[in-house]
C-alpha cells in the first residue's frame, strides 16, 4: 500500500512539476518557476524515499 501511494505522489509531483516549469516559461513569471523548482526537489525526495523503500528487506 505504502509503495503505490509513494508512487502515485511521485509521478503527481513529476506532471505538476513540468507544468509549473512550463507555465512560468510562457508567462516569464518567477515566482511559478520557483515553485516548479520546489516541485522538483520534493520529486527527487519522493524518488530517494520510493527507492529505500524498495531495497529494504525488512518492510512490511
Amino acid at each position: 500500500m505504502k509503495e503505490l501511494a509513494l508512487k502515485f505522489f511521485f509521478y503527481l509531483l513529476v506532471v505538476l512539476t513540468l507544468c509549473a516549469v512550463t507555465l512560468s516559461l510562457f508567462t516569464h513569471d518567477m515566482m511559478i518557476m520557483g515553485v516548479g523548482i520546489l516541485l522538483a526537489i520534493a520529486t527527487l525526495l519522493l524518488g530517494l524515499e520510493k527507492k529505500q523503500h524498495k531495497t529494504d528487506p525488512f518492510r512490511s
